[in-house]
């Protein structure tokens, strides 16, 4: 039995929602006089076509004065209530995002804003993940539970802030890439013991990282020290479709089978929120997964990168659904084709 127990979780989600409509108005003004009549005629089209061939109808956006650091602040102020655990026993907080780089990191600005008002908040293992896109979160969930198993760390947040709207190149060019991200920042507390909602069961991580994969999905993000710096046109997100959605299925299936053989039942499946109706529920119909055992939430967020497993494990957990004694698996893929995946006993 792996020595973590996630003590609480949370999630925050901005209240502003965004349209497919209103995201094709976005990609025609990105355009400027680029997009003669006929592009505009065809952006809105396709706008329409959105929500079949996707499952998307709306996601949502921080506001353009909304500070990641403070969002991510008070997730962790969410996880630490929560849990009811004492600050002087955080030992490590773990921040993934696709979205935000630099340094300071935004776990290093949310322990010293932390630190003003928690003075008692000792000195944590801080640590930014970025390179592996929406696998972030499940590769800060296998650092921590490593963290507590081989260091006797007492306490470790994950926590997954993603701001994606900064990053989107609003040109007609990257349609396919544009309209599916949407914002949230979402995370879990781990310990080695202690009540919560679940225990860490198995984590693994790993990629499948070739030559003809790795720039398949690209870009940069926000600068952490200044994360209202517009992101440069040609740092901003690229992601090659029809591939990378074959890559994804064929992960997030190969993946789970793993568990099913290993015996895991799969009562709960919370995969990375990439495409409803192209990859997640083919996966499901593949794997004889009922699809109402299915976590998803891909239709009102879109892809919040990193923050969507954290984001439907939060949502799980207080929707009444899940039982003590259900297994549930969570499944990431990003970047390169990086992977990480877990399974959790609900207590």
């Amino acid at each position: 039995m792996f020595p973590a127990v996630i003590r609480s979780t949370t999630h925050i989600l901005p209240p502003h929602r965004v349209s497919n409509a209103e995201i094709c108005e976005l990609l025609i003004a990105g355009s400027g006089n680029r997009a003669g009549a006929a592009d505009r005629a065809q952006v809105r089209t396709r706008a329409r076509d959105i929500e079949r061939k996707t499952g998307l109808v709306e996601r949502r956006f921080f506001a353009v004065d909304d500070d990641p650091v403070a969002v991510a602040c008070s997730a962790l102020e969410s996880l630490m209530a929560r849990a009811g655990a004492p600050w002087n026993a955080l030992d490590a907080l773990v921040v993934s995002s696709s979205s935000i780089h630099g340094f300071p990191g935004v776990s290093q600005q949310v322990v010293a804003r932390a630190r003003v008002a928690h003075p008692e908040l000792g000195d944590p293992f801080v640590l930014d993940i970025g390179s592996n896109a929406c696998t972030g979160f499940m590769y800060a969930l296998g650092i921590a539970a490593s963290l507590i198993a081989a260091q006797g760390y007492r306490n470790v947040a994950c926590i997954a802030v993603e701001f994606s709207s900064r990053c989107i190149d609003y040109r007609t060019s990257s349609f396919g890439t544009s309209t599916l991200f949407g914002d949230a920042v979402a995370g879990v507390l781990l310990a080695p013991e202690g009540t919560g909602p679940a225990r860490v069961v198995d984590v693994r991580m790993s990629s499948r990282i070739d030559a003809d994969k790795v720039h398949l999905i690209r870009g940069a993000g926000t600068l952490a020290p200044d994360p209202a710096a517009a992101v440069p046109d040609a740092e901003r997100w690229y992601m090659a479709g029809p591939p990378v959605a074959l890559g994804a299925i064929e992960i997030l299936t190969s993946e789970v089978r793993r568990y099913q053989q290993a015996g895991v039942s799969v009562d709960w499946l919370i995969p990375h929120q990439a495409n409803l109706t192209r990859i997640l529920h083919p996966a499901c119909d593949t794997l004889g997964i009922a699809r109402e055992r299915l976590c998803a939430s891909f239709d009102r967020t879109g892809n919040t990168s990193s923050a969507s497993v954290p984001l439907l494990l939060d949502e799980l957990l207080g929707s009444g659904r899940a039982r003590a004694g259900e297994s549930v698996v969570m499944v990431g893929f990003g970047a390169s084709f990086s992977i990480g995946s877990a399974a959790l006993t609900l207590l």
